[in-house]
């Protein structure tokens, strides 16, 4: 099967990896006036401690937690991951306006979020086994979480004039700017697009993996049983 020559547990270890470095790149290219310490400074630290966390999971325990079913899922969760590359794009490159742009987001949200679910449900029905539906939840969702991390991360460390010239940007900037105590606007969009590219793969990734791969599995477990 063609899941099982892609090396997943590489692929996703390096964008983990990368995100690493790019968090860290980001604690150096942008400081705050209470730079190196700090609440900034901190969310990098957490950030990169929670990365590395799974990180190390991944490589240590790889053969007892990822089986050939998960390593699939590895796959197609880095595969949802690029429509969340996509929709991260738009907005930072094309700049939509309101309400174009949320009605963007939601639509990616509900996509991925229904790829992940089935995915869950299809591998939980296959197996008859509910915690097959788990795995494949949450290790998609990680995934997927991943690779939307890596593009956020990715566009802040290059790409902070796309930033600088969104038009939402530039008016939140100027309503907030003479309460906020940020040297200037790039420090300021830096770590709120960090805490966002941290929620995409914790909140976004991970938990709704986990959370879409409970009811996926119990779903799966529930059409086996329908189907007998």
């Amino acid at each position: 099967m063609i899941f099982n020559k892609i090396k997943s547990n590489s692929i996703l270890s390096s964008v983990l990896v990368l995100n690493i470095i790019l968090v860290i790149s980001v604690f150096f290219l942008y400081r705050p006036y209470s730079w190196p310490a700090g609440l900034e400074s901190l969310g990098c630290l957490v950030s990169i401690i929670f990365m590395a966390s799974i990180l190390l999971t991944v490589r240590i325990f790889k053969d007892k937690i990822i089986n050939d079913l998960q390593r699939r899922n590895v796959v197609l969760g880095l595969c949802f991951g690029l429509l969340w590359a996509i929709e991260i794009s738009i907005n930072n490159f094309i700049h939509p306006g309101l309400p174009l742009r949320d009605y963007i987001d939601n639509l990616f949200w509900a996509l991925i979020a229904l790829l992940i679910l089935i995915t869950a449900i299809h591998d939980s029905f296959k197996t008859n086994n509910f915690l097959s539906g788990v795995k494949a939840g949450f290790w998609s969702g990680l995934a997927s979480g991943a690779i939307a991390c890596f593009t956020a991360l990715i566009i802040v460390v290059f790409g902070m004039k796309y930033l600088l010239s969104d038009p939402l940007n530039l008016k939140e900037w100027a309503d907030i700017k003479a309460k906020e105590n940020s040297p200037g606007i790039n420090v300021y969009f830096a770590y709120q697009t960090l805490a966002g590219a941290v929620m995409h793969l914790f909140v976004l990734g991970a938990i709704m993996g986990l959370l879409l791969g409970i009811i996926g599995g119990q779903t799966g477990k529930i059409l086996h049983r329908i189907k007998r």
